[in-house]
């Protein structure tokens, strides 16, 4: 039977969420400095001159080397076929008026939003700061908050300077101090108008690039296994070190609220009745959150990783040390170091544990330590409703039931297909699980649906997966946005933060 209308409480903030890299194009333009992702797209030649988008090997060139000077879209039609990059993007750098009519049409409270490292500060610190990139984003936000609209500041969304790579990225140790002179730029910048930021957008694929090659910055798979703890690491000490920094000398006069952003999804055992599979949801958990999550509660990484490790190590014959506890001077940085807790949540995965053969025959030391195999769910749309509930309970449960904020959240759609009563049932259906938990009193601040327009999904393209509320026609030059059939149905749940009655599973 249907259940009462449900309508969000009054300041709960909603909206929709987009990231530089994504949306801004303007690569090179006004001074800014190269992201590793420019560096990956001009030199691994991501190419879509099929429906199999595939990788050429890269070329070895060092990080400066960008092709300045040469027309890239020139080369592309000469040779007949087209690179994905984000050089254009969506052009939201130079479409800023637009953009921003945009939100206010759509009903918005809330845009997330992502600020380009290089474009402010195009060498990583703040010894050469570019004005113009700094003049752009505080139009940006200087417009929203005219428009009533709040604006959620995500610092660092996967696009680091291409020059901090060259020191070795996140990887090295040295990222800490660079990460909070950034930070520190951006709260006496900015920092009079935000009151919600978010330090890192999903650590977890920021680790993972350093041990593969499908992610800037492609370090390799040489590193697998090794390179993604040392990440994980210093990723969690660079987050501690902003928020310390902000709760020391910036939260008293600004006011404003620090988290950092987890990437989530929900997981089912293969066999519900096998113990072993019912362990390896556990596990993964652990994997995939609980080594970010348990760190910021008691300062320790999962149990079930350390012994993970130990075992590969012993079974590889592995004699050097791949993962490092924190010191109790770290502990006292990183224990609580969060506000609120932001994550992303899209989908689902069944799981099921690695029998002995699996185990012999992976080649992954990453994959041999979670031990686990994960099969694509999504299309069980409600495993992914059931899923986001998992995903709030397990965070309530394992971070001290902290404030939650969903600071993405979506499904795509097909190029050409009118899908908008599918992504319209997918959004129903989370937002009803959503005021479940708040009526059961989970503490949820607020809603970003992904995403504000279709964008660059990263090596997916720009064709394959279209999540925007807003169509981009990336054919044409102009890059002009047009509304999708699902545009009304966004547009009243922002207006009135309300659906009609919902089916209640209850």
């Amino acid at each position: 039977m249907a259940s009462e209308k449900f309508t969000l409480p009054d300041d709960f903030m909603i909206g929709t969420g987009s990231s530089a890299y994504q949306i801004e194009g303007a690569w090179n333009a006004d001074n800014k400095g190269a992201s590793i992702w420019d560096y990956y797209f001009h030199t691994k030649n991501f190419i879509t001159s099929n429906p199999a988008d595939f990788l050429k090997k890269p070329q070895k060139r060092k990080f400066p080397m960008y092709h300045k000077g040469t027309d890239l879209h020139a080369l592309d039609a000469i040779r007949g076929y087209s690179f994905i990059n984000g050089d254009i993007a969506c052009d939201s750098y130079n479409k800023l008026d637009e953009d921003i009519d945009n939100l206010v049409e759509l009903g918005v409270n809330t845009y997330r939003f992502s600020i380009s490292w290089p474009r402010v500060l195009p060498n990583g610190d703040d010894r050469a700061i570019n004005y113009a990139g700094v003049e752009y984003y505080e139009k940006l936000i200087q417009k929203l908050k005219d428009n009533k609209i709040k604006p959620v500041v995500t610092m660092y969304h996967w696009d680091l300077p291409v020059s901090l790579q060259e020191l070795g990225g996140w990887a090295n140790p040295n990222i800490i101090g660079y990460f909070k002179n950034y930070a520190e730029f951006l709260f006496k910048t900015f920092g009079s108008q935000v009151e919600l930021w978010s330090t890192i957008n999903e650590p977890r694929f920021v680790a993972l690039a350093y041990g593969n090659e499908g992610m800037a910055p492609s370090v390799g798979e040489m590193f697998n296994g090794i390179s993604e703890y040392m990440v994980i690491r210093n990723l969690l000490l660079a987050h501690a070190a902003v928020y310390r920094l902000y709760e020391k000398h910036y939260a008293e006069s600004q006011k404003g609220e620090i988290s950092i952003c987890f990437d989530t999804a929900a997981y089912y055992p293969k066999n519900p009745k096998l113990a072993a599979d019912i362990k390896a949801v556990e596990k993964t958990f652990d994997f995939s959150l609980g080594i970010f999550t348990q760190p910021l509660v008691d300062g320790t990484f999962p149990k079930s990783i350390l012994e993970s490790i130990k075992k590969t190590d012993k079974y590889d014959n592995i004699s050097m040390k791949r993962i490092f506890e924190f010191t109790e001077e770290e502990k006292k940085d990183l224990i609580k170091s969060y506000d609120f807790i932001a994550f992303n949540y899209y989908d689902s995965y069944i799981v099921e544990a690695m029998t002995e053969t699996d185990y012999r025959q992976e080649a992954y030391l990453l994959n041999k330590d979670l031990g686990v195999k994960l099969s694509p769910n999504a299309e069980n749309l409600q495993d992914t409703f059931d899923g986001f509930t998992q995903v709030i309970n397990w965070l309530v449960n394992n971070v001290e039931n902290p404030k939650l904020f969903i600071a993405e959240n979506g499904i795509p759609e097909q190029p050409n297909v009118d899908q908008s009563e599918l992504k319209i049932k997918y959004h129903r259906g989370i937002l009803t699980e959503l005021n479940d938990a708040l009526n059961r009193k989970v503490k949820i601040t607020g809603y970003c649906v992904w995403s504000f327009m279709d964008s660059l999904e990263w090596t997916s393209g720009y064709f394959s997966k279209l999540f925007g509320i807003y169509a981009v026609d990336f054919n044409d030059p102009k890059r002009p946005r047009s509304k999708k059939p699902s545009f009304e149905f966004f547009q009243k749940l922002f207006k009135t933060k309300s659906l009609p009655p919902i089916e209640s599973k209850k």
